[in-house]
């Protein structure tokens, strides 16, 4: 079992695992950044740390958040960044996926609470993204 949190972007649910999950910000202070890529909403300071506000709305392909109200401080391998999130994040438990992912960044779809949720990789996701605009 793998407990997880569920953030809501647009119509769509994802989810980061708990384990890479520092926080969860309520309307967090951004800054925005001049001629950012669409993906970056701007920065926050996280206790003296600045940190990447990243639009999850642009990054899973659902469409751009404005002003979203919660932020979900992450952290893999690299730095720490901030996810976008349009509801309070919830936490969850998976079990087995029901499917698996379809784009880069997806680990797989998994049903929880009577809805379908992708369980991302945000690093993997971030990259991908960043790889598309490059490429175009």
């Amino acid at each position: 079992m793998m407990r997880v949190l569920v953030v809501a972007v647009n119509d769509g649910f994802f989810a980061v695992p708990m384990a890479t999950v520092h926080q969860v910000l309520r309307h967090p202070k951004v800054t925005r950044v001049p001629l950012s890529p669409p993906s970056l909403l701007g920065v926050v300071n996280v206790r003296g740390e600045i940190v990447p506000f990243l639009d999850t709305g642009v990054l899973t392909g659902t469409g751009s958040l404005s002003e979203p109200p919660f932020a979900v401080l992450v952290s893999g391998q690299g730095e720490m960044v901030a996810l976008a999130a349009e509801g309070l994040p919830t936490a969850a438990d998976f079990e087995e996926p029901v499917g698996p992912g379809t784009q880069p960044g997806e680990l797989g779809v998994y049903s929880s609470g009577g809805r379908l949720v992708v369980l991302i990789d945000i690093e993997e996701l971030v990259k991908s993204r960043l790889d598309l605009k490059r490429a175009s």
